[in-house]
């Protein structure tokens, strides 16, 4: 099964890439599901594959999150 990318037009084919995703200096990297092309990223996601990204996000989110209430709690951050 094959799509078109609605902005490039390029044929699109079901794959699973590797892919980083960062959020406030944490980085977490999954292979995620999508349509890509052939060559490049430039792919597409459909609902069930944004599972995946926002799972990430949310453990790097948690992660930020962790440092912040750890390094407050050892008086690490000041405050201008």
């Amino acid at each position: 099964m094959e799509k078109i990318h609605p902005e490039t037009g390029e044929i699109l084919h079901r794959d699973i890439r590797t892919v980083e995703y960062t959020y406030k200096g944490e980085k977490i990297t999954v292979n995620q599901p999508g349509w890509y092309p052939a060559k490049g990223d430039d792919g597409i996601l459909t609902p069930e594959d944004w599972e995946i990204a926002d799972k990430a996000l949310a453990i790097m989110k948690a992660q930020a999150e962790e440092k912040i209430s750890k390094n407050l709690s050892t008086g690490n951050i000041a405050f201008a």
